[in-house]
């Protein structure tokens, strides 16, 4: 059951591309109208710095001023000083080659890298030679957040089992909590897969779905706090999956095509930022094509506060992370950063 388990988390993981590459070509549900609008902030949005990078990026992290970037090949990731530019390397030796899908946090002077077909954090000090590791699940998971030294949270899956649950980890003692939110359905996640991300302080936690409306918000212990709806109208996922046998093993394929709704999201202690890839009715097809849209909510409530363009290419953006009122922005050849007020 075990080899079962880890299979279908696998597949998907893999699945879940191959539906986004359905999604990319099928022109869907920008065809038509969406059925909502989207009230106009009105922000000043003032670019500070930008920097051409020499290589490919992955991904920005960091904690408060302290910016990192990820890159595809897991060796090592690079600080980042105020003006973007590359001031120290941090090789990653860990005694393997990171398979993705991998994810980093910082926080305190350490780095964390999360492996999740492996089930297992890394963790070194900035200045420490080597990486020590703990396994946090026997299986695969499919979302985490780095809390802080000794906390974790993932969505992962009870052993023999396909239903998706969320599990604080203390990455000392080994004590666990879980909650079954949006654990209702036995397809290991696929109708549910989301986004996972915090507020600064981390004592509030989001995941928003993927295809779906809606904003769950949960406390540190994972206990939900409020669902509120995001301002679209895809009230429920339709995403059918399918589970073929191969011999004793169990697969599951998404088996038709679904568009995403919500496509990033990130916070700072006041607003959670989601990145919508659904057009308003109340939007020009060319702006929304050539720009992300940020949709903003309070983090208290849910409640919807308004949405702005971001001036960068939306087909080059692939991070963001925010820091008060600074937003950095991961394009494929620079990073970007941005005042709001």
């Amino acid at each position: 059951m075990k080899r079962t388990l880890i299979l279908i988390c696998c597949t998907m993981l893999l699945a879940l591309g191959c539906l986004a590459l359905l999604v990319a070509v099928s022109g869907m549900p920008n065809d038509k109208k969406n059925g909502f609008n989207r009230q106009w902030l009105k922000l000043t949005l003032r670019q500070q710095h930008s920097y051409q990078l020499p290589f490919a990026g992955e991904r920005l992290f960091g904690a408060g001023d302290s910016l990192y970037l990820s890159e595809p090949s897991h060796r090592q990731v690079y600080r980042l000083d105020g003006d973007l530019r590359i001031i120290d390397t941090v090789h990653l030796n860990v005694n393997k080659q990171l398979k993705p899908p991998v994810n980093f946090f910082a926080g305190a002077g350490h780095i964390y890298v999360h492996e999740y077909n492996s089930g297992n954090v890394f963790s070194k000090g900035i200045q420490a030679a080597a990486f020590d590791s703990v396994k946090l699940s026997e299986g695969p998971f499919v979302k985490s957040l780095q809390l802080s030294d000794s906390s974790v949270v993932i969505r992962g899956f009870m052993p023999g089992s396909p239903r998706p649950v969320f599990m604080r980890i203390n990455t000392h003692n080994g004590e666990q909590r879980q909650s079954d939110i949006l654990s209702e359905k036995a397809d290991a996640g696929f109708s549910s897969d989301g986004i996972l991300c915090s507020n600064t302080k981390k004592d509030r936690l989001f995941y928003i779905p993927y295809f779906e409306n809606g904003i769950y918000c949960m406390d540190n212990n994972i206990r939900l706090r409020y669902k509120h709806p995001t301002i679209d109208t895809v009230f429920n996922s339709d995403i059918e999956v399918t589970n073929r046998a191969s011999g004793d093993m169990q697969k599951l394929y998404a088996s038709k095509p679904r568009a995403k709704v919500n496509k990033r999201a990130f916070a700072n202690d006041q607003l959670l930022f989601v990145e919508s890839e659904l057009q308003a009715d109340n939007e020009k097809a060319d702006t929304f094509r050539q720009y992300p849209v940020l949709d903003t909510y309070h983090i208290e409530t849910g409640s919807y506060v308004g949405s702005f363009y971001l001036p960068v290419d939306k087909r080059n953006v692939l991070s963001y992370y925010v820091n008060d009122a600074t937003l950095y922005v991961l394009l494929k050849d620079q990073v970007v950063s941005f005042t709001l007020n």
